[in-house]
């Protein structure tokens, strides 16, 4: 799958992860653009 907040490929446990993190656990390259919370909550492999 390819994630929108870094255009690049990231395995569907990443993804998984990242979605359950407290935002400062999340790895800071997932947080470089200035919309990354809202681009995640919208993202069609969101779980939640």
């Amino acid at each position: 799958m390819i994630c929108p907040l870094i255009n690049a490929p990231i395995n569907p446990v990443d993804c998984m992860e990242n979605q359950d993190l407290k935002e400062e656990s999340i790895p800071e390259k997932f947080k470089e653009k200035e919309n990354w919370k809202n681009i995640c909550e919208n993202c069609k492999y969101q779980s939640h």
